[in-house]
């Protein structure tokens, strides 16, 4: 083969390499779509039109030129340093696709798809990262093995079959899976900052007015919570702790006629990173809480949280228990929480002035509370009646709520949304005197099957009311029943596996941290003082297998050698009668076709005999070689 046919053949191979690492970064919200479209588009177009459709060498240096001056400007329009530089790559991409097929074009191609799925290796947290990390590795692999004689006389070296390579692909795999466990962990998510994408929320900022918060279906996952104690009667445990549990989030106390604003406290409390979150004490078991990156502060914290341990960046936190980090994260975070079994508030100090105050709520909310205050009748009774009335309408997300006034609409409906009950129940304790405030959270979640974790997702999003009665602070929730039920999955059981496979991929490759690699070695040190003779007993007990059957393979080899040995002088003494001399070292098919016989039918003789010497085919006795050479004598 020459050399430009073997550049025709690695066309496809380092084509291949490339469109791997495009792929991989494209998998990032970082990168717009139009980078990688224009590189996909080409490189279809290439394959489309072949070699033909080039540009020249100093051409495709000006497009990679012009890449670099186009970042440069994006710098300065305030695109982040990261992604900058991964636009500048699927720039380049561009050019070498449609760069002149020569072999530097190729090495090209391979490098800028090697940095493409490193880059996406930092920009990308999706589980399918793996399918063009695997694409790329077999990809590579045929690629450098088809160039690897380019300018050898002869040629290039012969591609090995796909069954031959999967051998060395295995071996890749342990390499890579070693590198991953041993390599150290470096922090680079600061480099991404606010350049990360974040899910929009509504409900957890600041000010909230009334119509903002859990008045969509939305199946988005918003956190994952699994146990750490995978174990059978761990798993029970947490899943009967997880079931319709509330994640508390902001805290609203100001009612502002429209909604509800927070007040921040003179109070505030800061932790560092790296320290831990104490909110009580007692038995508890362990949670891990992997919260997506969302464009709000706060961390949920379930009904019994006792400490978050080893806090990933720094928190703030005021007297009612509303933490949140000191800006917005940037990407997912694994959450360590020891939590109990409670149901209870944790103890907090007492009410604020503005948690009491009574200003704008409007008359027509005072005059229908009214109704439920009884002679002889206490506070927390009356309320419990305006709770029972409120349960006893409708929920409804999509109740025409007058945005003017919303109280007096919900009030005249009497069917909302559970940020229109909670603000009711708000304001009714507040007329009768009870210090209260709104909470926006979660509430519940769903079980995973498969994962055998909680899934808690956007339209899990809840509004309840805290109010302050017997000394101290009591969860009361007047929303209808009827909210539950909300979630329809066309195929739940794919899409349950779907995300344990994300999960898995979080836990286990992207949350894989320096401590990890240390329970992992010690983990296996264990197992290995536990198994370690059964272990050593099966390697023994395969190295003696296969040393028999190489040992049995080695003398059939020798036994068919024999054989065939004893079957050389019969045939060379048949071809010598018919004029034909075979040296020793010839081999049959080089040897002339003797007198007296058919060219085609010897032919074909010639493979039979090859077959069973060279192949699998069962050796021949000379009584059967005599028949052979007989069968040629008679057709000719």
């Amino acid at each position: 083969m020459n050399s430009s046919s073997s550049l025709l053949r690695a066309e496809r191979l380092t084509l291949a390499v490339l469109l791997c690492g495009v792929a991989a970064l494209a998998l990032s919200d970082f990168v717009s779509p139009f980078y990688w479209l224009l590189s996909v588009v080409a490189a279809l177009f290439r394959l489309w039109r072949g070699p033909e459709f080039k540009l020249s060498e100093m051409q495709a240096s000006l497009v990679g030129w012009f890449g670099f001056v186009w970042v440069i400007l994006e710098l300065f329009l305030g695109r982040e340093l990261v992604v900058a530089f991964t636009d500048f790559l699927l720039i380049l991409a561009f050019a070498i696709v449609v760069e002149a097929a020569t072999p530097r074009n190729h090495l090209h191609r391979m490098l800028v798809g090697v940095f493409l799925v490193l880059a996406g290796a930092v920009l990308t947290d999706s589980v399918l990262y793996v399918l063009p990390l695997f694409a790329m590795m077999w990809s590579l692999w045929r690629a450098a093995s088809c160039l690897y004689g380019l300018n050898w006389q002869g040629g290039d070296l012969a591609l090995l079959p796909l069954r031959q390579e999967m051998r060395w692909m295995l071996l890749m795999m342990a390499v890579t899976g070693l590198l991953f466990v041993i390599l150290p962990r470096f922090e680079f998510h600061s480099l991404l900052k606010a350049a990360q994408p974040r899910m929009e929320t509504s409900g957890f900022s600041d000010l909230v007015q009334l119509g903002d918060f859990a008045r969509t279906l939305d199946a988005r996952i918003a956190m994952r919570v699994e146990p750490v104690d995978l174990t059978a009667d761990g798993v029970a445990d947490f899943q009967k702790w997880a079931m319709g549990r509330y994640w508390r989030g902001s805290v609203l106390s100001r009612f502002t006629g429209n909604g509800w604003q927070k007040v921040v406290s003179k109070e505030q409390f800061h932790l560092g990173r790296g320290e831990d979150f104490v909110a009580g004490g007692g038995e508890s078991i362990r949670v891990a809480m992997y919260r997506e990156a969302s464009d709000h502060a706060y961390i949920q914290l379930p009904q019994g949280l006792i400490r978050i341990h080893d806090l990933p960046q720094p928190v703030r936190f005021d007297s009612a228990m509303a933490v949140q980090f000191a800006k917005a994260p940037s990407r997912r975070l694994r959450l360590l929480m020891d939590v109990a079994s409670s149901r209870e508030l944790a103890v907090m100090p007492e009410p604020q002035g503005w948690e009491r105050s009574q200003s704008n709520i409007p008359d027509a909310v005072r005059s229908w509370v009214a109704q439920f205050s009884k002679e002889g009748s206490g506070q927390g009774e009356a309320l419990s009646r305006v709770a029972a009335e409120l349960r006893s309408w409708d929920y409804d997300l999509n109740a025409p709520i007058d945005a003017a006034r919303p109280v007096e609409s919900f009030l005249n409906l009497k069917r909302g949304h559970c940020e229109l009950y909670a603000t009711m129940l708000a304001l009714a304790a507040r007329t009768l005197g009870i210090p209260s405030r709104v909470v926006n959270g979660y509430l519940g979640g769903d079980w995973n099957e498969v994962g055998e974790f909680l899934q808690v997702r956007h339209l899990n999003a809840h509004s309840w009311v805290e109010v302050w009665l017997n000394g101290r602070w009591q969860r009361m929730d007047a929303t209808p029943a009827a909210r539950s039920g909300l979630l329809e999955i066309s195929f739940p059981t794919l899409e349950q596996l779907w995300e344990s496979v994300k999960l898995g991929w979080y836990r286990y490759v992207l949350e894989f941290q320096n401590s990890d690699r240390v329970n992992f070695i010690r983990a296996l040190w264990q197992s290995l003082r536990v198994y370690g003779e059964w272990l050593l007993s099966g390697v023994l007990a395969t190295g003696i297998l296969l040393i028999f059957w190489r040992y049995g393979k080695r003398l059939r080899l020798l036994n068919k050698r024999k054989q065939v040995g004893s079957l050389w002088p019969e045939l060379d003494h048949w071809l010598t009668r018919r004029g034909v001399v075979r040296p020793p070292h010839v081999p049959l098919r080089s040897a002339a076709v003797p007198e007296g016989v058919n060219h085609d039918l010897w032919r074909r003789f010639v493979r039979q005999w090859e077959a069973q010497v060279y192949g699998k085919e069962a050796v021949w006795k000379k009584s059967d070689l005599k028949r052979h050479l007989r069968a040629l004598l008679k057709s000719y």
